[in-house]
């Protein structure tokens, strides 16, 4: 590797008086699946002019990184004290690095970076001037085809690398520039269309330091739409976080808001761009079903994408603007339907050892949910009506009974709100021979630092009453490029046929390599049959492991073939914090009607560890917890795993592997508690509380006021506190279904609605508003509060943002004003 040091006194400027600046707190813009253009290349520019506001440990200036698959890596992020870590990561698995030294970024002052790979060579220019450069024999090509170009961040799971300061001129390029090219590069401002410019951004938008919240992208340069690059977390008013630098005397700007998507059938409307000049603007459609007259947009009837493009020609004052360009879907009503799933039965075999009733599971979807809902969902078995439950969120169940086997059939009628009708149907086999069945629920799912949440589809058997055991074996195995060398927490979830997701799985993966382990399903019979969906979740920064599920179906007939899974504990909750040592939820529930067994089921894995935590908790001090039923101490817990031998045979291991844990050790399954609850059925509902180990408080916790930095702890302040992951389920078991038949129902809204959920990472909380919500806090899957949000008294919509957070599953603990709380998952995809 080449170091150059130049010394220099000249101080660069950015090619425009406008540039956007990023706040450091989330602020960032990403143009996604940019490195499709660059797939295959050996040869890659990143450009960019760059206005440090501070020197700061880990700030993302501009990167390919994060959120897509293949050895396709490429990032400049800045280290502590202005020195640079510039990386590339190419098919063959080599990685190129340039680590430029402390003082090469200068804070307060404009510089220009240009990150080159030129096959076996990669370049680090600033301000021209190669600094630094790096040979490697091992070559390959750009094999990434689905990751972001980002600027202002550098995308990694369980990191924020966000940059603090200004960005202007950023160019990506499918070619290696040379030296030459880049010092003119710096000189004279480029076109956008340029031979071999994948995109380029002037970030020469809205008035500088206005009100620009109007403006939701970056412009590409060329005009193409699918190459603008999302605005995210800007508050685009004012002088940091938004569009800012002055104008030329003669130079003028358009601001063009973006356009709703529009029905065939909608009347003529008005669109509205501004310039900074104030001198009007023009429109043009440039391709799609629509005129435009002035300032009024008319549809032709049919459908298709509008793009639009607004002008400025200039005048004896002022020179014309650049075009700006948007889009927008027309959309037929009688074109956009709804599709739905028949989740169970399938087609195909469909066994049961008597004509007893079966369930009937569908789920609906439609595109363009602003504009188009599901209406209504009806089936039919046989030309019989079967009476759907809708549970809210687009899934529907109800019951059929049989009365014969053999072949039946099955239709099912969706309408739109637009009464468009869609028509699913086909036959099914209804059989009492069912034989041992073995069908893998995933097949080698990469879970990874980029994909720390993957959801899969797999077809179950479908069946009522015959099979009476599931034994689970998962296998876990290295990917392309090595297992993840450290024990993390991940989980399989599978989801129900209402739609709701339960954890069957708590795994702790190994230190490097690869183990299998086996676990006892039966108890959730009731959700793993016919089509099934599976998310896999893993919380590491590595590259993962590959995940293998494995369900293996004995035929015998279950006596009590109907279940009902109602969650309880379901969240991370604090351990040992003195401000509220017993921080779970209390339970009154009721069994459904027809239950003739039922069980608690609970896992709780501790984590959270070091000098910093009282007696090294939780994941390294045996703790007993109790279960209490009707105010009295009914079951305990003594959460505490012999590690060596493995219990899952998991051995050997690098690390600490054989170290006892609390409630886990690393490549096994966590152990499931079950607590039989059968003699409480006969009862009026049943108390539940679940009583953390009352003999435990961590003193170094941050909520303790006698806590003293280094005197009593080392640090006070640490927010790496003990915790445990808890999800656990009262499950009911009957001979006869356990829900409510023959009527038509809309279960009640529960007073807390989350949507969208999954989501990219915006998502809104509302209550009812005879509730008043006082705060939300967000948690990782490792226990660290990420935000904490103060809600205003009266306000029922709460937006949460965590779109600069890495995918995965989160929490959301919501506080009432009378202290009660309730925590709900999220997904950020």
């Amino acid at each position: 590797m080449l170091f150059l040091i130049l010394m220099s006194t000249s101080i660069s400027s950015a090619q425009s008086n406008q540039y956007l600046h990023f706040d450091g707190t989330d602020d960032y813009t990403q143009f996604d699946n940019a490195s499709s253009y660059l797939y295959g290349s050996s040869s890659i520019t990143m450009a960019g002019w760059f206005y440090t506001d501070e020197l700061i440990y880990g700030q993302g200036m501009m990167s390919i990184r994060g959120g897509g698959t293949g050895n396709g890596q490429m990032y400049v992020l800045q280290l502590s004290n202005g020195a640079l870590e510039c990386r590339l990561v190419t098919s063959s698995n080599t990685l190129y690095e340039v680590t430029a030294p402390e003082g090469t970024i200068v804070a307060g002052q404009w510089q220009h970076i240009a990150w080159v790979y030129a096959g076996f060579t990669v370049r680090l220019y600033i301000d021209g001037e190669l600094i630094g450069s790096s040979f490697a024999p091992g070559s390959g090509y750009f094999a990434s085809d689905d990751r972001p170009f980002t600027v202002g961040k550098s995308l990694l799971s369980g990191y924020n690398f966000i940059y603090k300061g200004r960005a202007d001129e950023v160019s990506l390029w499918n070619k290696a520039l040379s030296q030459t090219e880049i010092q003119d590069m710096m000189d004279n401002e480029l076109d956008g269309d340029e031979e071999d410019l994948v995109v380029y951004y002037k970030f020469n938008q809205g008035t500088p330091g206005g009100d620009n919240t109007s403006i939701t992208q970056v412009l590409a340069q060329s005009g193409e739409t699918s190459k603008n690059s999302t605005l995210y977390n800007f508050a685009l008013t004012g002088e940091t976080s938004n569009f800012n630098g002055t104008l030329d005397d003669n130079f003028q700007v358009i601001t063009f808001n973006d356009i709703s998507d529009k029905l065939t059938t909608d009347e003529p409307f008005t669109i509205a761009a501004t310039s900074t000049s104030g001198l009007d603007v023009t429109y043009e459609v440039v391709s799609g079903p629509a005129t435009v007259d002035g300032n009024t947009v008319t549809l032709d009837g049919t459908a298709g994408e509008v793009t639009l493009k607004a002008s400025q020609g200039g005048n004896e004052t002022y020179e014309p603007a650049t075009d700006v360009y948007t889009s927008f879907e027309v959309l037929d009503p009688n074109g956009i339907l709804v599709t739905t799933d028949v989740l169970h039965p399938l087609a195909g075999n469909v066994y049961a050892s008597s004509l007893i009733p079966m369930k009937v599971a569908i789920r609906a979807e439609i595109e363009y949910p602003e504009l188009f809902s599901v209406s209504t969902v009806t089936a039919t078995i046989d030309n019989e009506d079967v009476t759907l439950t809708n549970h809210g969120n687009g899934y529907y169940t109800g019951w059929w009974t049989p009365s014969s086997f053999g072949n039946h059939n099955l239709e099912v009628n969706a309408d739109n709100n637009y009464s468009a009708t869609n028509t699913t149907s086909f036959s099914f086999n209804l059989s009492s021979s069912a034989s041992d069945e073995t069908v893998n629920a995933t097949t080698d799912v990469w879970v990874s630092a980029d994909y720390p949440t993957l959801t899969v589809e797999s077809d179950l058997p479908s069946y009522v009453d015959s099979y009476d055991e599931i034994l689970g074996t998962l296998y876990i195995d290295c990917p392309d490029g090595g297992c993840d060398p450290w024990d993390r927490v991940s989980s399989i979830e599978a989801q129900g046929k209402d739609g709701e997701w339960y954890e069957i799985i708590r795994y702790l993966t190994p230190y490097g390599v690869s183990c299998t382990s086996s676990i006892n399903l039966t108890d959730f019979k009731s959700i793993l049959k016919g089509k099934t969906k599976f998310r896999i979740n893993l919380s590491t920064q590595g590259n993962g492991f590959l995940y293998t599920l494995e369900l293996a179906y004995s035929a015998g007939v279950d006596a009590n073939p109907y279940g009902n899974i109602q969650k309880l504990w379901y969240q991370t909750y604090q351990f040992g914090d003195p401000a509220d040592l017993q921080p779970t939820e209390e339970f009154n529930l009721e069994y459904p009607e027809n239950t003739n067994e039922a069980k608690i089921k609970l896992v709780s894995s501790g984590h959270g560890w070091g000098e910093n935590n009282t007696g090294n908790a939780a994941e390294f001090q045996a703790n007993t917890h109790h279960i209490w039923v009707n105010d009295a101490q009914t079951f305990s817990q003594y959460n505490w795993n012999t590690c060596s031998p493995n219990p899952d045979g998991c051995s050997p291991q690098s690390g600490t592997w054989e170290y006892n844990r609390a409630g886990w050790c690393p490549g096994s399954i966590a152990q499931f508690f079950d607590y039989d609850m059968t003699s409480y059925i006969s009862e009026n509902g049943v108390d539940l509380k679940y009583i953390f180990d009352q003999s435990y408080t961590d003193y170094c916790h941050p909520n303790n006021p006698d806590c003293i930095s280094g005197v009593t702890c080392t640090d006070c302040s640490d927010t790496f506190n003990p915790h445990l992951v808890v999800s656990s389920y009262l499950i009911s078991f009957g001979s006869s279904p356990l829900e409510t038949m023959g009527t038509q129902e809309t279960p009640e809204a529960n007073y807390i609605n989350i949507y969208p959920n999954p989501s990219s990472g915006l998502f809104y909380v509302n209550a009812d508003v005879n509730r008043q919500i006082k705060n939300i806090q967000v948690i990782d899957l490792q226990g660290r509060i990420i935000r904490n949000i103060a809600v205003t008294d009266g306000v029922t919509t709460t937006e949460i943002d965590i779109r600069n957070q890495a995918t995965g599953v989160y929490m959301l603990t919501i506080t009432e004003a009378n202290g009660t709380s309730i925590t709900k998952r999220v997904i950020k995809e």
